[in-house]
């Protein structure tokens, strides 16, 4: 663990009625401390994230990548975030900023995950289960505002990376021409 005692909580889920798929980070009193939402787009929409209605961030995902890729713009830095593809466990990592090398790797059942840079854990994150959304409880072990902003980027990706996951095996379940198992 790091040098620091208690670490803070943030929970992260999607709201239920929204047509762009609003994400909140609220902590324990569900306080919203940032708020992440679609912006409208024809092919790749960019999301914005905004902390008491300042943008914050932005993070537009690459079109046509081999593996997942996002930009994403802060008030002070550019970087990427590339998805490694082939794996066993999700792992996403950030290439450039202040944190370049740090890392989000997933549980083998995409249910706990935990963000690291430089052998430092920064944050740890659980799914819920039994939820109607998507909903993970995070604890920062990192207090720092970047490391929190961080956190809050990463798990936006993955939040919408796990829905769009979602809607194309819905939609292959739902195809006709789709390789079911139907009678």
């Amino acid at each position: 663990m790091n040098r620091y005692d208690t670490p803070s909580t943030l929970h992260i889920a999607r709201k239920l009625l929204s047509l762009l798929g609003k994400i909140e980070v609220t902590d324990d009193d569900d306080n919203v401390l940032y708020e992440a939402s679609a912006q409208w787009s024809w092919f790749i929409r960019p999301w914005s994230i905004t902390q008491n209605g300042r943008q914050v961030a932005t993070v537009r995902r690459k079109c046509l990548s081999f593996a997942p890729t996002w930009y994403v713009q802060t008030s002070d830095e550019n970087f990427a975030l590339r998805a490694r593809l082939w794996s066993w466990r999700r792992q996403v990592m950030v290439v450039g900023g202040r944190f370049d090398g740090a890392v989000l790797r997933g549980g083998l059942w995409d249910r706990g995950f935990e963000l690291s840079w430089q052998d430092r854990l920064i944050a740890r994150a659980q799914a819920r289960i039994m939820t109607l959304r998507t909903r993970h409880s995070i604890a920062l072990l990192d207090p720092s505002p970047q490391a929190a902003l961080l956190t809050v980027i990463l798990m936006t990706t993955l939040v919408e990376q796990k829905s769009d996951e979602r809607k194309l095996g819905a939609a292959a379940d739902s195809s006709p021409h789709g390789f079911t198992s139907a009678p």
